[in-house]
């Protein structure tokens, strides 16, 4: 059937129909998102600041002052220094040495020695690689919250960025709720101290559990998400529109076609047996 066909016996289908391009009311429908301008990019560049959409003079940078400046988020000499001693810090509890050489020391070498131990599970491919926030992304956040919170001390803000380090596990569907329970128990038997976990099993635009937990070496709180095979397939392929949702200069009209994108991706991902069972989880005191 040529396109032109289709979109013929489209328009003729009652309004009440699910693939009707019409409303109820009769009005039409918005044209469905261009998928494809949200998908994720290569690994090598998903994580990276800079933006084809934005002028050179307008690209994440630091000034010769010290200062900071990225997508109208702005960092003062005194804030870009407090970001660099927090993401100093988030290096060294990570583990690797200047080489990039991994010893037994740190997070992410604990983290593999967690995976060894799992009946079921395993960490995401790229682990090492993506284990360490992005700088700009890091100051970002930071901004972000000195906005929210100008009033607070900034070395404060930058104890409460947990995702300066972060890891995912993921599980087949017919083992997800096992294998994270399992993990979460190897975790602590390593000495880590489970913080908050956010299952989000039942949202419309992600699937999947984000938790926080807390080095007891370093005093660094670091994120784990719990992730099925297709559920982290799923936060990949809508990393991008998550990122322009979260750039407040992206127009209304675009967001709304953010937002059904991800409702359209993840309405794709199964509920894994049991998984709308795991708990909301946070540490009395934190």
């Amino acid at each position: 059937m040529r396109p032109d066909d289709l979109q013929a016996r489209l328009e003729r289908l009652p309004t009440n129909h699910p693939s009707s391009p019409f409303r109820d009311d009769g009005t039409r429908k918005p044209s469905p998102p261009d998928l494809a301008k949200y998908e994720l990019p290569l690994p090598d560049e998903s994580d990276s600041p800079a933006d084809p959409d934005l002028s050179a003079t307008d690209q994440a940078r630091t000034n010769p002052d010290g200062s900071w400046d990225w997508k109208g988020h702005h960092l003062t000499p005194e804030q870009s220094l407090a970001a660099d001693r927090g993401l100093t810090h988030c290096r060294k509890a990570e583990g690797r040495d200047a080489d990039g050489n991994y010893g037994e020391y740190g997070l992410t070498p604990a983290m593999r020695r967690v995976e060894a131990q799992l009946d079921h599970g395993n960490l995401v491919a790229n682990t090492e690689q993506f284990a360490l926030k992005d700088p700009d992304r890091y100051r970002e956040k930071l901004a972000e919250r000195i906005a929210f919170q100008p009033d607070e001390s900034v070395d404060n803000l930058v104890s409460r960025i947990h995702d300066g380090i972060r890891y995912t596990f993921e599980y087949g569907d017919d083992r997800y709720t096992e294998g994270v329970y399992g993990t979460e128990s190897n975790l602590k038997e390593h000495g880590f101290d489970l913080i908050l976990r956010r299952p989000r099993w039942d949202g419309e635009e992600y699937k999947g559990i984000n938790s926080q937990w807390r080095d007891s070496d370093s005093g660094l709180t670091f994120e784990i998400q719990f992730h099925t095979h297709a559920s982290w397939e799923a936060k990949q392929r809508t990393h991008v529109a998550y990122e322009k949702l979260s750039d407040p200069r992206t127009p209304p009209e675009e967001r709304e076609d953010l937002g059904r994108f991800q409702r359209h991706v993840a309405a794709s991902v199964p509920i894994p047996s049991g998984a709308l069972e795991i708990p909301h989880y946070r540490k009395e005191g934190n």
